[in-house]
């Protein structure tokens, strides 16, 4: 049995960042945060009065940028924690973006967002992203850490 510590391995599991969750294949799978164009080219108006499923607050728009024969597909996703709860929280495929009401459309269902976007997670959302990610199928490959609840 080894004397070397754990905790330094286990550590180094942990990503700091988004850029730290992808660590294989980065030539054919990206994560981001949206730039302001790619938020400006999901802005639409939003009418209110559809059920919203959540509120989340500590959002920000998710990027997955994946390359195959050359041309990039990017798919956006909402993340953030529910309202009350802190549960984190990954949508289906975002479609609309309307930040005057405050209203998010996705391929499922209709989110609301409260407080400003925020650029810098809490280490729970970035595990979340690796959870996500390796339920998807993609983590192996994409050398995601494994973190199960």
């Amino acid at each position: 049995m080894s004397e070397e510590p754990v905790e330094p391995h286990l550590t180094a599991l942990i990503p700091e960042n988004l850029d730290e969750i992808v660590r294989a294949n980065r030539d054919k799978f990206q994560l981001a945060f949206a730039t302001e164009d790619e938020m400006k080219s999901l802005e639409r108006d939003i009418p209110s009065g559809g059920p919203v499923r959540h509120t989340l607050e500590g959002w920000n728009v998710l990027m997955m940028h994946a390359t195959a024969g050359g041309k990039v597909r990017s798919v956006p996703k909402l993340l953030g924690s529910v309202e009350g709860t802190g549960q984190c929280w990954i949508t289906s495929t975002i479609k609309a973006i309307d930040l005057d009401t405050g209203l998010v459309q996705t391929e499922n269902s209709l989110y609301r967002v409260a407080g400003a976007r925020l650029f810098e997670p809490s280490v729970h959302l970035l595990l979340h992203v690796c959870v996500y990610l390796n339920q998807c199928g993609a983590g192996r490959y994409l050398g995601i850490p494994e973190f199960f609840y």
